[in-house]
Order: structure tokens, then sequence, then C-alpha cells
């Protein structure tokens, strides 16, 4: 059955690619800042910046970009082969994790059971199909969260051995993203639900783990004066100071409370659905399942690893993201299992009963052709979506337009407030295809990435 999981969520995550490729000016950037590397033969100690300027990345996604891209070549879907890859491995492992969490807490068919449920529904889902069809580092979150939570399964379970690896691969999250932070808040309750079990050199191995994979942003940070540290120390305090009203250019208003609200319902809802208009009965059928979950499992939140970890991290991410206020969908990324997981829960709690395994049958049926059919759909592309043959076309005609000489462009459509104007997809496209590009060449091209994709050219004489 993980087989058959794996072959539809293959083919959901691969169909239309080739003319549904959302080949962004992010994913541009990313290929550009791994050429900078690859030209200078020196591999970075540093990963980008966020979109906070001053926070940048751990280095690990580029250390595994810039082989790749050496041998595979320039091709812009070399992200997303890596990104399927990552994905796949994720579904893999977390069928693996759960198989034993659960096979542990009850008996080893209903662990495996559990575990298939629970690969079917991320297999599924039409979010992390999306996902993987973006192609972003941030996609790694989805074998590294399940890594964590066994880890931290062994903890709870007094296997202190592994507290060391629990750091090891926490921070190796820091290298794709920083939303990961409020699961800390997990931890050291885990920490603290098993103290007597832990001793001050545990808390320290933990602490040495987490530092390693991110000792080269360390001490770059130490070269210039600490300045990523200081801010993110100050950030966050900040943000708590908005949500409270203390620092009120930041107060959550009422068009800031109902985009906050807004990015929790385009997370859980499209959990479910492709559509974005039904997204609320995704977000509905979650809070239903989790109320439901508390009230039946209050009573083991100390005693259950499943139940803690659900509750905990569901509460503590949540809480966090609301005070963050309007978050990206990727904020979620630290509990994206855990829809699938009370889904998978519910399930198997009823499964005995006929209706359960044929409404679960047939819930997995249609998210199946909903993702055939809702793929590339307008109610499932972003405001952004420029098909890449549209972008290499737009790229052959300043290319051949040029004449060999250098020129610059700007870009005007979604995100252009972003900067160079959200053009680095353009920029890499440029750069492969042999086109020079120089901001001071009075040759210059405007990209329109507004309905019909159009380019005006301009020449200073």
């Amino acid at each position: 059955m993980i087989v058959i999981s794996l072959v539809l969520g293959i083919i959901l995550r691969i169909y239309k690619i080739s003319s549904n490729y959302f080949f962004s000016g992010e994913l541009g950037k990313e290929l550009l800042y791994a050429h900078k590397f690859i030209e200078s033969g020196v591999l970075p100690l540093i990963g980008m910046p966020t979109s906070h300027e001053w926070l940048n990345y751990g280095p690990l996604y580029y250390w595994i970009l810039i082989p790749l891209i050496k041998l595979f070549g320039n091709s812009p879907y070399i992200l997303f082969w890596l990104s399927l890859v990552v994905c796949v491995a994720g579904i893999i492992i977390t069928y693996l994790v759960f198989s034993k969490i659960i096979n542990k807490q009850s008996t080893p068919s209903e662990g495996k059971r559990f575990a298939i449920i629970l690969s079917f529904f991320i297999s599924l889902s039409p979010l992390w199909i999306w996902v993987a069809r973006l192609s972003k580092l941030h996609t790694f979150f989805f074998v590294l969260t399940p890594i964590i939570i066994y880890f931290l399964y062994k903890i709870w379970n007094k296997e202190i051995k592994y507290i060391f690896w629990l750091g090891i691969v926490f921070g190796l999250l820091f290298s794709f993203h920083y939303s990961q932070i409020p699961i800390i808040i997990v931890i050291v309750l885990a920490f603290w639900i098993r103290r007597k079990s832990i001793k001050i050199k545990n808390y320290l191995m933990f602490l040495v783990g987490l530092v390693i994979p991110n000792i080269t942003v360390l001490i770059n940070d130490a070269q210039n004066g600490f300045p990523m540290i200081k801010n993110l120390v100050l950030w966050i305090p900040y943000r708590i100071a908005g949500f409270t009203g203390l620092y009120p250019k930041n107060n959550m208003d009422v068009g800031t409370f109902k985009s906050t609200l807004s990015a929790f319902n385009d997370f859980f809802g499209q959990n479910l659905f492709w559509d974005n208009r039904i997204w609320i009965l995704g977000s509905v059928t979650f809070l239903v399942l989790f109320i439901t979950f508390i009230i039946q499992n209050r009573k083991k939140f100390a005693k259950d690893f499943f139940v803690f970890y659900l509750i905990a991290s569901t509460i503590a991410q949540c809480i966090a993201l609301f005070i963050h206020t309007t978050p990206p969908i990727h904020y979620f990324f630290p509990i994206f299992l855990n829809f699938g997981l009370l889904f998978s829960f519910f399930a198997c709690q009823y499964w005995q009963r006929r209706s359960t395994k044929v409404l679960t049958t047939l819930i997995f049926i249609l998210m199946f052709v909903a993702g055939i059919f809702g793929l590339g759909s307008e109610h499932t592309k972003d405001i952004d979506y420029i098909p890449l043959s549209t972008q290499q076309k737009v790229v052959d005609y300043m290319v051949s337009d040029s004449e060999g000489k250098p020129f610059t462009i700007t870009r005007i459509g979604p995100y252009d407030y972003f900067p160079e104007e959200y053009s680095q997809n353009y920029k890499y496209l440029i750069k492969i295809e042999g086109g020079v590009i120089d901001p001071s060449s009075k040759l210059k091209y405007i990209i329109y990435d507004i309905g019909e994709v159009y380019v005006q050219k301009y020449e200073q004489f």
C-alpha cells in the first residue's frame, strides 16, 4: 500500500509540470546564488538572506544544490527534481517513523495501518503537492520534521542518547527556514515532563548538536559583530509588542486580523481542497477534529507522546503565527503533518466500521481525481504564475534582439516591490542563454508580467 501511495503522489507532483512549472523570481534567485559559487569555485559559508535582509539561511541547501547543477546542468527544472526526491523521501520517512511510534503504543497492525493512511494523506494532499511543485528549499522540512518527532519520541521514552541527534536535526532546519523556532517550546516542555531522566550534560549535548550545523553561520555573524543574533533576539519581542499594541506601528488592526485568519484558512483549507473557494471547509474540518481530539485525550497529555506532540505543536505554532500576524504559508511547515495525523487517528479509531473504510477510501479517490483536474485551474494558480515557456520566449527575444550587447531589465508585475523587481527568474534564463546583463547599459527592456506578458525596449543614445 505504501508503494501505491507513493506512485499516486509522484503522478500528481509530476502531472503537467512541463506546462505548469512555477519558475518564479525566488527560484531564479536561488539558482543565481548557486552559480555565483560555482563560478568562484568555493562553497558558501551562509545561505541567502531571508525576507529579513539581516537574517541568512544556513548553507546546507546550496551544498546540495551546487553539485547537482554541476552534474545535471543548468535547467531550471533541477529545483523541481530535487524537490520531488525530497518530498518522496519525506513520505517514506514519515511512514517509517509513525509505523514505529504507533506500533509501540498499540499493535503492529494498527501502527502499520495508521502509517499507511498518513502516507496516502500527504501523498494526495493538495497543499503538499503544490509545495512540491513550487520547488523551494522549504520542502526539506518534509524530511527533517518526522525525524525530529522520532528523536523526541525516543527521548520521551527515556532513550536520552538521542538528545544530541535531536539537536543536530533541529539545527539543520535553520538551513531551510526559521519557522520551526516555536517548536522549541514543545521540545522544552517534553524535556520538562521527562526531567527526571535528563541531566545537565544532556542539555549541553542538545545545544552542541544545535550549534554544529550552524557553525559557519555563527562564525560569519561573529566576524560582523553578531548583527543576526542581535536582530533575531530583538525581533521576537518586537512582534509580541506589535500584537499587544505596545508598538502601535505594528499593531494588529482589523485588516491585519482578517489577513491573519485568511493565512490560517489557506493552510488548513488547502490540506484537503484544491479550490480556494472551499478552503473554509477544510479549516472547519481541522478545527472540529482537533477540538474533539483534545476533549478525548486531554488526560493523556503528559502520558502519551502522540497526544502530547499533536496538541503541543499545534497550539505552540498557531499561537506564535497568530502573534506574528499574516504568516506566509511556509511558516506553518513545522506542523505540516498535523492535519494528516488527526485524520489518520480518527480513521484508525473507527476502522472496524465498514463505513469508515469506505469513507476513507472515497476521500482518497476524490483527492486524487481532484488533483488531476485541479492542477493548473484558475483557482489553484498564484497571481504571479507565468509559464516557463512564456518566460523563455521573452528571454529568447531579448537575447536575440540585443545582438550580443549588454542590457538591463526591469520587471513590472506581482511582487515587484521585492529586490530586483522579482525578476531573477528572467535574469537566470538570460544568463544560461548567453545574454549579458549590465545595470549601467543604455539598452533596457521592461517586462510586463500583467495578464499577457509583453516587453518594451528602450535604448538611450
